[in-house]
């Protein structure tokens, strides 16, 4: 994993490891935190090829830096899977993942039909930059919300996925911005901290995120965030070691396995909140 300090990243490597252990349980599974860290996950894979595994399942740190990891498991006869985020390689066996260019254009639409046509003033809180959940979320951003002058970008900034950078910053934007009406949050943690800002200085604003996660969902119950993006971590860690449980016995998979992201709003939300 690239990481597990944030919700969504947790929750995934959570669900790898609770589906491998029951679909699985003849089966090892080695799960490492990169703690985002392209050099440590590196190492990481290291100890993986030392180990001798069989397959190993990738969540890049960074586009460019973790496709070394596909080197160092070529040259070991190594098969890699990538889920959730991508390298720019494309010699892995498969991926498994959401399309993220569709997760920024949902949230691009839906912020431009929040605002209506006559528009108004947002702000984008972004990823870690270089990942490609941060490119391929932006260029969604650019096919919709940012292609169109009705609507006024006024900021845009990296809080790293994290939910005090994004509270801090947009804490800063309140003050510089008072025609400020959105923000555009490209996982769940930077709007619940965006949320958390917003809220402190009584500005009521359209604030969307993706990842899905409990506290965003009850949020949006509650009426106080505007709308989340599902990713789907269950179905991704199900087919992601379905995926690796079937290279490892020789049998034939699909390059891509691609889960459709979904809109959530206060309309549907409770088909989405577990009991």
């Amino acid at each position: 994993m690239k990481t597990m300090s944030d919700t969504y990243s947790n929750k995934l490597g959570e669900a790898i490891e609770s589906y491998a252990e029951e679909a699985y349980p003849d089966c090892d599974l080695y799960l490492m935190d990169g703690q985002a860290d392209v050099a440590k996950q590196i190492s990481q894979a290291e100890d993986l090829i030392a180990k001798q595994v069989d397959v190993i399942i990738l969540n890049p740190q960074d586009a460019d830096g973790s496709a070394q990891v596909l080197d160092l498991a070529a040259d070991a006869n190594i098969p890699v899977i990538e889920i959730n985020t991508e390298t720019t390689r494309t010699d892995y066996v498969s991926y498994i993942g959401s399309d993220d260019t569709q997760a920024g254009e949902i949230m691009g639409n839906f912020v431009m039909e929040q605002l209506g046509e006559e528009g108004g003033q947002y702000a984008i809180l972004e990823g870690e930059m270089g990942q490609s959940s941060q490119l391929l979320r932006y260029e969604g951003l650019e096919n919709t919300i940012l292609a169109d002058d009705t609507y006024e970008c006024v900021a845009t900034l990296s809080a790293n996925r994290s939910r005090d950078e994004a509270m801090s910053t947009t804490e800063d934007w309140l003050g510089k911005y008072p025609e400020l009406k959105a923000i555009i949050c490209e996982n769940d943690d930077m709007a619940m901290g965006a949320l958390q800002a917003a809220e402190s200085q009584n500005r009521d604003l359209i604030i969307i995120g993706t990842d899905a996660i409990p506290d965003a969902l009850q949020a949006v119950k509650d009426g106080r965030l505007s709308g989340t993006v599902l990713q789907d971590a269950n179905s991704q860690a199900s087919t992601a070691v379905d995926t690796a449980v079937k290279v490892a016995s020789g049998e034939e998979v699909e390059e891509r396995y691609d889960i459709s992201f979904q809109l959530i709003t206060i309309d549907n939300v409770d088909q989405y909140i577990e009991e």
